[in-house]
């Protein structure tokens, strides 16, 4: 049998790629695993230069083959980067051996093992090595171990550098030498017990730093078990927490304040947790509700509120607790035994130095008699409104009743009654406003109203800004637009199917507006050789009210007029 044979049960059961070369690299017999890893098929590859198959061109595998392919060195472990048949790239370890001679001459072995998977692996436990680094270069303390028993041993540079002692010196339990007297017995006992246990350990005591100064610090320590169950080894974390500590302290103690001087002030105030839940109100608050302070915990005083207002105020809340954004509602709440108050609440987002929502403080304001007042005072400004009303109303019958002897002329009587009609009208717009003033816009479309075309409405342009005038201010101009709309439907564009009226105003200063009435498409314009009562009125009588001299202009397009008006 020869050796080619001979090679036959190995090349069928072995696991890895094996191909047999002649003493020139050529490929003599290669098995199943080379045909999976490399892509050819073996009937393929008989003959072949095996460095030509699986290396790039050019190529010698890191002088494991000649120029010509034959191979060189044998009996020695090679990774290299082969080149499948779809010229695709595999990572794998290749070595050569002679195997005998035979009848064609020497056999040489090539063993191929794919290392991807191997490659994989190294780059995950690199991967790992990196992420428990950079974990522990995060971590912001100190990292220490611990044997299964709870004694520390061997190098904890980090635990050294904390406290200046050395590896004798914090060896087994010595580094509890490092921990302040009153808190090494509690710290002992609780280790000891977290050990026995094998569970976890949480604790809190004082070390001393390698400089002497007393630190703070938070432990937390947890057990690596073997598959056994066994503890194998600690490993825990020194978190120095001094300074967290001192601001724990100062927000007690400016808490204290705060609810010292809450329970001082005369309305309700309260503060809540971040989920919303009332965790503080003060005294009056407490006796706002006529209940102890303990039963307005949590949720407890949506109860106070009246049910038609507690809708709105969630709403408002949750849409506020989004921001988190300052808050304002008016709401009813009950008090005892009186009923039910009106109070004015106002909430602000309590933010930590770190940007933290802690939640929101909050304070209400009684409106109870201020809102009877308001009550009150509305009763008499519509009683005032309608009995002013009642009185234009009686001028004006008074006025029809006189003014019909045949002493007054009849267009005399007519403008003298529209004219009351027209500051009728702006009552009813100052009313409407409380009498704070009125809009430009409303008061010249009330004013203007009686000459408006219903068939052509653009005849009266009006536009300007939105800008609001004095109570005193909006008569006078309704009494001016009256005036000018009058004589434009008698002599001016009004007059005419085709004129075209447009009032226009803009802001002049701080305190004044600039109305401009100009009219266009009707008669010529003559200027008057003496001044009718309506012209007298925009002149001089209205210069007061108005806040300014009226200007009237007279181009034979058409009358202009400018009225300057206070601003309110």
């Amino acid at each position: 049998m020869s050796d080619l044979e001979r090679l036959q049960p190995i090349l069928t059961a072995a696991l890895d790629a094996i191909v047999v070369m002649d003493a020139r690299g050529a490929v003599v017999d290669w098995n199943s695993r080379a045909e999976t890893l490399f892509g050819w098929r073996r009937a393929e590859v008989l003959g072949q230069p095996l460095g030509a198959l699986i290396l790039p061109s050019g190529q010698h595998g890191d002088g494991l083959f000649s120029a010509s392919g034959c191979p060189l060195v044998f009996d020695a472990r090679r990774d290299l980067i082969a080149i499948r048949r779809d010229r695709g790239p595999v990572s794998i370890e290749l070595s050569m051996t002679r195997w005998a001679e035979n009848e064609g001459g020497e056999l040489v072995l090539g063993f191929a093992r794919d290392t991807a998977g191997r490659q994989g692996a190294l780059s995950d436990v690199v991967a790992n090595e990196a992420r428990l680094r950079a974990a522990v270069d995060a971590v912001q303390g100190v990292l220490w171990t611990n044997n299964a028993k709870g004694q520390m041993e061997g190098e904890q540079p980090a635990w050294g550098a904390l406290t200046g002692q050395t590896l004798a010196e914090y060896h087994g339990f010595g580094w509890t030498k490092a921990v302040h007297p009153d808190d090494i017995q509690p710290t002992l006992k609780a280790w000891l017990a977290a050990v026995a246990e094998k569970r976890a350990f949480e604790f809190e005591h004082r070390v001393r730093r390698h400089d002497g100064v007393w630190r703070d610090c938070r432990i937390r320590a947890v057990p690596l078990f073997e598959e056994t169950g066994e503890i194998r080894e600690w490993v825990g974390v020194h978190t120095d927490i001094t300074e967290q500590k001192a601001a724990a302290d100062k927000l007690r103690e400016s808490e204290a304040l705060f609810r010292t001087l809450a329970d001082a002030a005369p309305a309700p105030i309260w503060m809540t947790e971040p989920s919303g839940e009332v965790e503080f109100v003060n005294a009056a608050f407490a006796e706002l509700a006529n209940v102890g302070r303990g039963e307005l915990m949590g949720h407890a005083w949506i109860a106070l509120i009246h049910p038609d207002d507690v809708a709105e105020i969630l709403v408002r809340r949750e849409a506020a607790r989004k921001g988190p954004d300052p808050y304002t509602f008016e709401a009813r709440f009950r008090r005892q035994p009186e009923g039910w108050r009106w109070m004015l609440v106002n909430a602000k987002p309590r933010i930590d130095a770190s940007g933290a929502f802690l939640g929101y403080v909050g304070m209400a304001m009684d409106l109870t008699e201020i809102k009877t007042a308001q009550t009150h005072q509305q009763l008499l400004i519509n009683e005032l409104n309608h009995r002013v009303k009642n009185t234009l109303s009686s001028i004006q019958s008074i006025a029809r009743q006189t003014l019909r002897s045949d002493d007054v002329a009849p267009r005399a009587r007519d403008q003298f009654i529209e004219r009351l009609m027209a500051m009728s009208a702006a009552h009813n717009v100052l009313t409407s406003e409380s009498w704070s003033g009125a809009v430009i816009d409303d008061i010249l479309r009330e004013a203007l109203r009686p000459f408006a075309d219903d068939q052509d409405p653009e005849r009266i342009s009006i536009n300007g800004p939105s800008l609001r005038v004095e109570p005193g201010a909006a008569l006078a101009l309704a009494l001016a637009a009256h005036e000018l709309g009058t004589n434009a439907a008698k002599y001016g564009a009004l007059s005419s199917p085709g004129g075209r009226v447009s009032v226009e105003w803009s802001l002049e200063g701080d305190r004044h507006a600039i109305v401009t009435w100009r009219e266009r498409g009707g008669p010529e314009v003559i200027a008057p050789t003496r001044r009718g009562f309506g012209a007298r009125l925009l002149e001089r009588g209205l210069v007061g009210d108005l806040g300014g001299k009226p200007e009237l202009i007279f181009p034979p397009s058409g009358v202009e007029a400018r009225l300057p008006v206070r601003i309110a």
